[in-house]
């Protein structure tokens, strides 16, 4: 797979998050997958948990989650934007390690 597929399929993931068809507004989960990627702040509590996707996933609380919860009104609703987090977070080092590719003076195909 070379890296314009990869690319393809990166944006494609991108796409999903926005989609219709789920529980929380699309701007929002947009929002939150930005944030995780370094992007601009969003209302609370989503900001809190967005951030500390990205820095580090294995320490979100119970109680961060929690508020996400209350604010989305569900369970599913707080998984979506965990989900989005995720993605954002993800992509944010899939796309720092694909330019550090592309800029390798010594990459070999």
């Amino acid at each position: 797979m070379d890296i314009a597929e990869h690319h393809r399929f990166a944006g494609a993931l991108r796409a999903a998050v926005t989609g219709t068809g789920r529980v929380t507004p699309a701007v929002l989960r947009g929002a939150v997958m930005a944030r995780a990627a370094g992007g601009v702040p969003v209302g609370e509590p989503y900001d809190a948990l967005a951030r500390q996707i990205a820095e580090a996933a294995d320490r979100v609380t119970d109680g961060e989650v929690d508020a996400v919860r209350v604010a989305t009104g569900s369970e599913r609703g707080a998984f979506e934007v965990v989900m989005s987090a995720s993605i954002g977070a993800g992509l944010a080092r899939w796309d720092a390690a694909v330019r550090a590719i592309e800029g390798a003076s010594d990459a070999t195909a």
